[in-house]
C-alpha cells in the first residue's frame, strides 16, 4: 500500500459516510436496505467486485482466492434473502488475509459470530439457511450493488448510517469536500460560527 493510499484511507476512517454521502451531492450512497449487522460496524477499504447468483457462493470462494489486505468485498448477489451468501467461517477467512470487511446485496448468517470477531458486514438481510455453490459469477468487473455502480478499486466507506462508495478519481476531491462539511457540522454542534460558503 502505498503512502498517499494510507493517507486516503486513514482520512476516509474519521469521517461520517453522512458527510462523504453529502460531499457527493447525495449520489453513490448504497441503498438503506443494505445495512450493518451489528451495531458499530465499521469499514474503509477498496471495493473488490463479485458478481454472484442469488443464495450462491462460489464466486466468492473463487473471489477469495485472489482478495488480499485492504480489500472489501463488494457482492452483488442479486438481491436474494432466501440463503445466505456468507458466515462466521468464510469470514474467519477473509480476515485472515486480511479483507477488512462485506458489502452484500443479499443475506447473511452467523451474525453474533460476526459481531464477536469484530469483522464488518453489512448485507440485506440474515438467514440460517446456507448457500448453494454452484455459480455462475466472476470477480473484478463493475458491479451495480444499492443503486451505485461499483468498480474495482473504489473507495468504500461504511458505518452505522450505511455505505458510501467513492470513485478513485474523485476521491481526493470528495474527501476534501467530506472534511470541510464535517467541519462545518461540528462547529455549528459546538456554537461556533463555521465559515460560510462550504
Amino acid at each position: 500500500m502505498s503512502e498517499q493510499d494510507r493517507h486516503i484511507r486513514d482520512l476516509a476512517g474519521t469521517l461520517p459516510v453522512a458527510n462523504i454521502g453529502d460531499a457527493m451531492e447525495r449520489l453513490n450512497v448504497v441503498d438503506s436496505g443494505i445495512r450493518p449487522m451489528w451495531p458499530g460496524a465499521r469499514l474503509v477499504g477498496r471495493a473488490f467486485t463479485v458478481m454472484t447468483a442469488g443464495g450462491d457462493n462460489k464466486a466468492i470462494h473463487e473471489a477469495l482466492d485472489h482478495a488480499g489486505p485492504g480489500d472489501v468485498l463488494v457482492i452483488n448477489g442479486q438481491g436474494a434473502t432466501h440463503r445466505a451468501l456468507i458466515g462466521e467461517l468464510i469470514a474467519g477467512r477473509a480476515a485472515a488475509q486480511g479483507v477488512v470487511g462485506f458489502v452484500i446485496d443479499g443475506a447473511i448468517r452467523d451474525v453474533r459470530d460476526l459481531e464477536e470477531m469484530r469483522f464488518p458486514v453489512f448485507a440485506r438481510a440474515v438467514t440460517p439457511a446456507g448457500p448453494y455453490r454452484n455459480g455462475p459469477g466472476y470477480h473484478q468487473k463493475p458491479v451495480a450493488l444499492g443503486g451505485v455502480v461499483v468498480n474495482p478499486g473504489d473507495l468504500v466507506v461504511a458505518d452505522d448510517d450505511g455505505v458510501a462508495v467513492v470513485p478513485r478519481d474523485a476521491e481526493a476531491d470528495v474527501l476534501a469536500r467530506a472534511v470541510a462539511k464535517h467541519e462545518q457540522e461540528l462547529a455549528q454542534r459546538d456554537g461556533v460560527p463555521a465559515p460560510s460558503g462550504i
